[in-house]
């Protein structure tokens, strides 16, 4: 009795020396078989080894090592199984592990930050996990990838495959976004990570013309008539469709600046704008220092009375930009038209400036290649600027020096300014448009796009060629 005992004894601690989890599974002797499912914790950290070659790449070595786990089927081991069966599990990425070694205890969220922004497809490949990151790379690979390369194309669809598990491209659908679905699924969760800069068009589009030519063409010559007609009347109901202009500009601009987050005190930029340009029309160049010094105060105490619930300063600065952009520069329109013949000298300083926009755009559709600023503006071409600039120089010496009271040499001299300038006003307004995170500041205009966007050059040309009259003293 004493010796059978003895034996039961002995089968327990033997038993008590193997892991928990298999003698749960059924590994053990007949007096575990009962017992619940039960994980030790570690008794130390796993050991750690490199296994070959890094898929992130050598400098990144450190962030991807495999666990060495324990050799299936031994004791401990995660291949054990109740029936002695040898079960294979999957290599996974230690992380944490491996980065307080290497890294004198980074934790595992800087590490695996650092995996994803150095090689994010890889990351993903390995480990199943899509991420923001990870699809816009996939998606830029897929969109830069070199043709006939077929072992980065093979990596590419791998990667395509993990991070859009949802959306299986069918048999014969292309690869470019919009045919394949996975690149443009790819592409459609990149504005959650930051915005994306304005890229430069595929200098493969199409150099046609198409309905948006034509609806170009007949808003311009409806702007054209009404112009005509309304500067044939004098330059009293000239001076009024300047304003009109003028006023449209102010609020597009406040328009868009409120979809950023600004309040500009708009009322008091839209009345001083008007105000600036019929000032300086009948009083010249002593309303600019009147109206200026009814803004400045206005703006102040617009925003002192509580009349726009916002922060002040972002208020007062985007109402001066309102006004100082669009009122000071446009009101120099209205002390051309009160000089001597100011009609015929502000219809040769639109005639130029369409001259500009005109052979800029058409030549730029059909021959650009070089982009001038793709950050700022991508449809701006070298080639559409040098045509620009050569239209106003030919249409100033041969249409506008025909025209009174401009001269074959001051002609020569307004298209040579206006080249000059126009591209420059052109940009600065394209400038605004991509910091407001806007194509169009409005939609007044068919095929132009609003007031302002159809008028940005002149604002430039307006106080360049008033000066110029003065200097050849042209009147």
């Amino acid at each position: 009795m004493a010796d059978r005992h003895d034996d039961e004894l002995a089968e327990r601690r033997a038993g008590s020396a193997r892991p928990k989890r298999e003698r749960a599974a059924g590994g053990g002797g007949h007096g575990w078989r009962g017992a619940p499912l039960q994980w030790a914790d570690p008794a130390e950290e796993p050991v750690v080894e490199e296994t070959g070659p890094s898929l992130l790449g050598a400098e990144e070595a450190d962030c991807d090592a495999l666990a060495d786990e324990p050799e299936a089927g031994e004791p401990g081991g995660p291949g054990a199984s109740p029936g002695g069966r040898r079960v294979e599990m999957g290599a996974t990425i230690d992380l944490t592990g491996r980065a307080q070694r290497a890294r004198g205890g980074a934790d595992d969220l800087e590490v695996w930050s650092d995996v994803l922004r150095r090689r994010p497809a890889d990351a993903a490949r390995l480990t199943g996990h899509p991420s923001a990151a990870g699809e816009r790379i996939a998606a830029a690979a897929a969109r830069r990838r070199a043709p006939g390369d077929s072992d980065r194309e093979r990596d590419d669809e791998s990667a395509r495959a993990l991070l859009n598990p949802r959306r299986r491209p069918a048999a014969g659908e292309g690869d470019e976004p919009g045919e394949g679905g996975a690149p443009a699924a790819a592409a459609g969760n990149v504005s959650r990570l930051r915005p994306v800069s304005p890229e430069p068009e595929d200098s493969g589009r199409s150099k046609g013309f198409g309905s948006d030519l034509v609806t170009r063409v007949l808003t311009g010559l409806l702007m054209a008539a009404g112009g005509l007609l309304v500067l044939n009347a004098g330059p009293g109901p000239a001076s009024v469709l300047v304003s009109l202009i003028v006023a449209f500009g102010v609020i597009e601009l406040c328009g868009a600046l409120r979809t950023q987050g600004y309040r500009p005190a708009g009322l008091v930029a839209l009345v001083g704008s008007v105000g600036l340009v019929l000032g300086a029309y009948h009083s010249g160049e002593g309303a600019f220092a009147a109206v200026v010094a009814f803004v400045a105060p206005a703006t102040l105490l617009w925003y002192l009375a509580g009349f726009t619930k916002a922060r002040p300063a972002p208020g007062i600065a985007a109402t001066f930009l309102a006004f100082g952009y669009v009122g000071i520069m446009g009101g120099f329109a209205g002390l051309i038209l009160a000089l001597p013949d100011g009609v015929g000298l502000l219809l040769g300083v639109v005639l130029c400036c369409v001259a500009v926009d005109i052979f800029g755009y058409l030549a730029g559709r059909r021959f650009g290649r070089r982009h001038i600023a793709p950050q700022i503006s991508p449809n701006k071409t070298v080639e559409g600027l040098l045509a620009g600039m050569a239209g106003s120089i030919v249409v100033g010496f041969v249409l506008v020096g025909s025209i009174s009271p401009w001269g074959r040499f001051s002609a020569l001299a307004l298209g040579v300014v206006v080249a000059v300038v126009a591209p420059l006003g052109d940009l600065c307004e394209s400038l605004i448009k991509r910091d407001l995170g806007v194509k169009d500041l409005g939609g007044l205009l068919p095929g132009h796009g609003g007031v302002l966007d159809r008028f940005d050059a002149m604002l430039f040309a307006l106080p360049a060629v008033y000066y110029l009259i003065k200097l050849l003293d042209v009147v």
